[in-house]
């Protein structure tokens, strides 16, 4: 019998990467942070996590610099947004906040440029 395909991580790649670049990038006065919604593996945990206040939908990553929010959702090149990261999408930009889906660090760098946070690194070509 072969053996089943290895399963691919290419979204939690793609985290990881951007996870280290925003650690060089963002300025002193900013920090970001992952918002691990997708570890939860059994429903009786979702079902805790729910309870302490986890919401379906919410992006990946956080960055907060000068008293604003940047929510960052990762995909892949394949990847779409669900309906609940739709609608917590339109939610969060309701409630003004900053959201970004972007599908490699370059986007990533991009997306925080437009939005005015002063990057200290970059990983685009000049």
């Amino acid at each position: 019998m072969p053996e089943p395909a290895a399963r691919r991580h290419d979204e939690a790649d793609l985290q990881r990467l951007v996870h280290r670049f925003l650690g060089l990038a963002l300025p002193h006065d900013a920090t970001h942070f992952a918002i691990p919604n997708g570890l939860m593996r059994s429903k009786r945990a979702a079902a805790r996590a729910k309870g302490e206040g986890v919401k379906a939908g919410v992006c990946d990553l956080c960055v907060i610099w000068r008293g604003h929010a940047y929510f960052i959702e990762l995909k892949t090149a394949q990847g779409r947004l669900s309906m609940a990261q739709r609608s917590m999408r339109d939610l969060l930009l309701h409630c003004g906040a900053a959201v970004m889906v972007c599908r490699s660090v370059e986007d990533v760098e991009r997306s925080l440029r437009e939005a005015t946070v002063p990057l200290r690194a970059s990983v685009m070509a000049a």
